[in-house]
């Protein structure tokens, strides 16, 4: 089993000193899978990791690569979505901050991860990206809820998650779980209907398409600098790379959706 370090009451001094700093650099209260699996190799392999992709944070240039994912999920003019049940409308505020937040570490993490990893695209002929007219939101100033541990979670959620997991998915063992659906396991009610949005688009093939497009855009990135040696490469192949190639690349465009169909107005 892959470990990781995910509350700040379990972790050493150094690594809770490498977690601030990346959630003031980032500018978010959530660190994301992929450092607390870091964590979980041990103090040196995140603060070198953390080393190499901190600067590239600062200046903006992983942002920058970053931005143009949002623009994979175009206006969803011709997604089906069932209308928002009443009872959810008081949660709604809650449950779009912690997927704003969710998208923006995403996206910024996907592509500084690929380039961590040297991953390259299965192809680099997509065609040019079209502005939208609206874009995904940035994360609101407002207090989310602590991510909850998976295990301590109830049966009936812990099945919801493993479905909604699956959407997307490379459908090949072991799939690690998705953070933003654990975080969204607040409100079981809006996880199901999350469940309706999202079954149809991946029975279509849709989300599978956009993975596929979001993985080989973010590894196009042209930020060789970030490539970490081969001795931290092979370190972080086992840890990282189902995250890096599966995980994150299908939550990102599920991210971008959600924020745009979850809305008080249909």
């Amino acid at each position: 089993m892959i470990r990781e370090i995910a509350d700040d009451a379990t972790a050493s001094a150094a690594v809770r000193a490498v977690y601030d700093d990346i959630r003031q650099v980032l500018d978010t209260p959530v660190v994301n899978l992929v450092y607390r699996r870091l964590a979980g190799e041990g103090e040196e392999v995140l603060r070198q990791s953390w080393q190499l992709l901190r600067p590239a944070y600062l200046d903006g240039r992983i942002a920058h690569h970053a931005a143009p994912l949002a623009l994979i999920v175009q206006e969803p003019s011709n997604v089906s979505a069932p209308a928002l049940p009443a009872v959810l409308l008081p949660e709604l505020p809650t449950v779009r901050a912690v997927i704003a937040t969710y998208n923006a570490n995403n996206a910024r993490n996907l592509v500084a991860f690929s380039a961590l990893l040297g991953l390259k695209p299965g192809r680099t002929d997509w065609p040019p990206l079209r502005e939208a007219k609206s874009r995904a939101d940035t994360p609101a100033v407002m207090s989310i809820p602590a991510l909850p541990a998976f295990a301590t979670l109830p049966d009936s959620l812990q099945h919801s998650i493993h479905r909604l997991n699956l959407f997307g998915d490379t459908g090949e063992e072991g799939a690690p779980v998705a953070s933003l659906y654990v975080h969204l396991s607040h409100w079981p009610d809006m996880l199901a209907h999350i469940e309706r949005i999202l079954q149809p688009l991946h029975e279509a093939g849709m989300l599978t398409r956009w993975r596929i497009e979001t993985s080989d855009r973010a590894a196009s990135a042209p930020l060789p600098d970030l490539r970490a040696p081969a001795a931290l490469r092979a370190a972080l192949e086992p840890v990282l790379g189902a995250l890096v190639r599966r995980t994150i690349p299908k939550m990102v465009p599920i991210g971008t959706l959600l924020s745009r169909v979850l809305t008080p107005h249909p």
